[in-house]
Protein backbone atom coordinates (compact mmCIF):
# COMPACT_ATOMS: atom_id res chain seq x y z
CA UNK A 1 0.00 0.00 0.00
CA UNK A 2 0.73 3.47 -0.43
CA UNK A 3 2.22 5.76 2.36
CA UNK A 4 -0.86 7.97 3.39
CA UNK A 5 -0.89 11.33 4.60
CA UNK A 6 -2.96 11.85 7.52
CA UNK A 7 -3.78 15.93 8.14
CA UNK A 8 -4.27 15.84 11.92
CA UNK A 9 -5.42 19.28 11.54
CA UNK A 10 -8.22 18.81 9.48
CA UNK A 11 -9.38 15.66 11.83
CA UNK A 12 -8.58 18.09 15.03
CA UNK A 13 -11.35 20.66 13.21
CA UNK A 14 -13.84 17.86 12.65
CA UNK A 15 -13.91 16.66 16.18
CA UNK A 16 -14.12 20.20 17.88
CA UNK A 17 -17.21 20.81 15.07
CA UNK A 18 -18.82 16.80 16.04
CA UNK A 19 -17.63 16.68 19.94
CA UNK A 20 -19.61 19.72 21.31
CA UNK A 21 -22.89 18.69 19.53
CA UNK A 22 -22.29 15.19 20.33
CA UNK A 23 -21.94 16.14 24.38
CA UNK A 24 -24.38 18.59 24.12
CA UNK A 25 -27.21 15.52 23.14
CA UNK A 26 -25.87 13.45 25.63
CA UNK A 27 -26.41 16.51 28.80
CA UNK A 28 -29.67 17.60 27.26
CA UNK A 29 -33.23 17.02 29.18
CA UNK A 30 -34.30 14.15 27.45
CA UNK A 31 -31.22 12.00 27.67
CA UNK A 32 -30.65 9.67 30.58
CA UNK A 33 -28.29 12.10 31.92
CA UNK A 34 -30.49 14.87 32.17
CA UNK A 35 -33.38 12.79 33.67
CA UNK A 36 -31.19 11.43 36.03
CA UNK A 37 -30.90 15.48 36.89
CA UNK A 38 -34.07 15.69 37.01
CA UNK A 39 -34.74 12.92 39.20
CA UNK A 40 -32.17 14.10 42.17
CA UNK A 41 -33.86 17.32 42.08
CA UNK A 42 -37.30 15.82 42.68
CA UNK A 43 -35.50 13.65 45.54
CA UNK A 44 -34.18 17.23 46.94
CA UNK A 45 -37.60 18.74 46.53
CA UNK A 46 -40.03 16.03 47.66
CA UNK A 47 -37.81 15.74 50.95
CA UNK A 48 -36.55 11.83 49.97
CA UNK A 49 -33.08 12.85 50.55
CA UNK A 50 -33.12 12.87 54.30
CA UNK A 51 -28.97 13.53 55.33
CA UNK A 52 -26.08 14.33 53.96
CA UNK A 53 -24.88 10.72 53.40
CA UNK A 54 -27.97 10.18 50.69
CA UNK A 55 -27.13 13.48 48.85
CA UNK A 56 -23.64 12.39 48.64
CA UNK A 57 -24.58 9.11 47.09
CA UNK A 58 -27.45 10.72 44.36
CA UNK A 59 -24.28 13.48 44.08
CA UNK A 60 -21.69 11.00 43.18
CA UNK A 61 -23.14 9.05 40.87
CA UNK A 62 -24.74 11.62 39.18
CA UNK A 63 -20.85 12.79 38.27
CA UNK A 64 -20.45 9.23 37.69
CA UNK A 65 -23.16 8.91 34.94
CA UNK A 66 -21.48 12.40 33.72
CA UNK A 67 -18.35 10.75 33.29
CA UNK A 68 -19.25 8.22 31.78
CA UNK A 69 -21.31 10.39 29.07
CA UNK A 70 -18.65 12.86 28.75
CA UNK A 71 -16.16 9.74 27.39
CA UNK A 72 -18.40 8.56 25.55
CA UNK A 73 -19.43 11.21 23.44
CA UNK A 74 -15.40 11.65 22.97
CA UNK A 75 -15.38 7.90 21.74
CA UNK A 76 -18.40 8.34 19.76
CA UNK A 77 -16.80 11.95 17.76
CA UNK A 78 -13.52 9.83 17.24
CA UNK A 79 -15.91 7.22 15.73
CA UNK A 80 -17.73 9.38 13.67
CA UNK A 81 -14.34 11.23 12.22
CA UNK A 82 -12.63 7.40 11.84
CA UNK A 83 -15.50 6.49 10.27
CA UNK A 84 -15.12 8.95 7.94
CA UNK A 85 -11.39 8.21 7.21
CA UNK A 86 -12.56 4.70 6.36
CA UNK A 87 -15.25 5.49 3.72
CA UNK A 88 -12.93 7.52 2.16
CA UNK A 89 -10.40 5.03 2.21
CA UNK A 90 -13.06 2.29 0.80
CA UNK A 91 -14.28 4.63 -2.01
CA UNK A 92 -10.49 4.93 -3.01
CA UNK A 93 -10.25 0.73 -2.68
CA UNK A 94 -13.74 0.88 -5.04
CA UNK A 95 -11.83 3.25 -7.78
CA UNK A 96 -8.46 0.89 -8.09
CA UNK A 97 -10.33 -2.52 -8.15
CA UNK A 98 -12.45 -0.40 -11.16
CA UNK A 99 -9.06 0.48 -12.46
CA UNK A 100 -8.00 -2.90 -12.15
CA UNK A 101 -10.92 -4.39 -13.69
CA UNK A 102 -10.44 -1.98 -16.67
CA UNK A 103 -7.10 -3.16 -17.27
CA UNK A 104 -7.94 -6.59 -16.55
CA UNK A 105 -10.46 -6.21 -19.61
CA UNK A 106 -7.96 -4.68 -22.28
CA UNK A 107 -5.62 -7.81 -21.69
CA UNK A 108 -6.94 -9.91 -24.25
CA UNK A 109 -6.80 -7.23 -27.07
CA UNK A 110 -3.07 -7.20 -26.06
CA UNK A 111 -2.48 -10.77 -26.15
CA UNK A 112 -4.26 -11.26 -28.94
CA UNK A 113 -1.83 -8.08 -30.90
CA UNK A 114 1.42 -9.30 -29.61
CA UNK A 115 0.47 -12.43 -31.28
CA UNK A 116 -0.29 -11.18 -34.35
CA UNK A 117 2.98 -9.79 -34.40
CA UNK A 118 4.65 -12.73 -33.26
CA UNK A 119 3.37 -14.20 -36.15
CA UNK A 120 4.38 -11.37 -38.57
CA UNK A 121 7.73 -11.26 -37.39
CA UNK A 122 8.10 -15.41 -37.96
CA UNK A 123 6.58 -14.72 -41.71
CA UNK A 124 9.37 -12.05 -42.42
CA UNK A 125 12.02 -14.12 -41.00
CA UNK A 126 10.40 -16.88 -43.04
CA UNK A 127 10.96 -14.64 -46.13
CA UNK A 128 13.97 -13.61 -45.56
CA UNK A 129 15.61 -17.16 -45.17
CA UNK A 130 14.44 -18.48 -48.43
CA UNK A 131 15.33 -14.96 -50.17
CA UNK A 132 19.35 -15.84 -48.38
CA UNK A 133 18.64 -19.27 -50.13
CA UNK A 134 17.92 -17.48 -53.70
CA UNK A 135 20.49 -15.35 -53.14
CA UNK A 136 23.10 -17.84 -52.66
CA UNK A 137 21.92 -19.37 -55.78
CA UNK A 138 21.90 -16.49 -58.07
CA UNK A 139 25.73 -15.09 -56.41
CA UNK A 140 27.44 -19.24 -56.60
CA UNK A 141 26.34 -18.75 -60.54
CA UNK A 142 24.26 -21.34 -60.52
CA UNK A 143 19.84 -21.91 -61.77
CA UNK A 144 17.41 -20.99 -59.17
CA UNK A 145 15.13 -24.04 -58.75
CA UNK A 146 11.86 -23.33 -59.73
CA UNK A 147 10.34 -24.92 -56.05
CA UNK A 148 12.70 -22.14 -54.59
CA UNK A 149 11.72 -19.63 -56.50
CA UNK A 150 8.18 -20.01 -55.86
CA UNK A 151 8.78 -20.55 -52.05
CA UNK A 152 10.42 -16.84 -52.02
CA UNK A 153 7.04 -15.60 -53.73
CA UNK A 154 4.63 -17.53 -51.42
CA UNK A 155 6.61 -16.34 -48.33
CA UNK A 156 6.91 -12.36 -49.40
CA UNK A 157 3.14 -12.63 -50.24
CA UNK A 158 2.62 -14.09 -46.92
CA UNK A 159 4.18 -11.21 -45.03
CA UNK A 160 1.16 -8.85 -46.06
CA UNK A 161 -1.70 -11.47 -44.95
CA UNK A 162 -1.83 -13.63 -41.23
CA UNK A 163 -1.24 -17.61 -41.86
Amino acid sequence: MSDINVDYSKRLEAFKEIYPQILEMSLAEKSPFGEFKKLLEQFGNDNVIRNDQQFQSLAQALVSVGQTIVAQSQNTALSMILQGDENELNAEKIKLIQAQIETESKKPALIARQTAQIDDNLRIEAAKVTQSVQFGYCTGGLDIPQEIMKLVKEKIENIEKPS
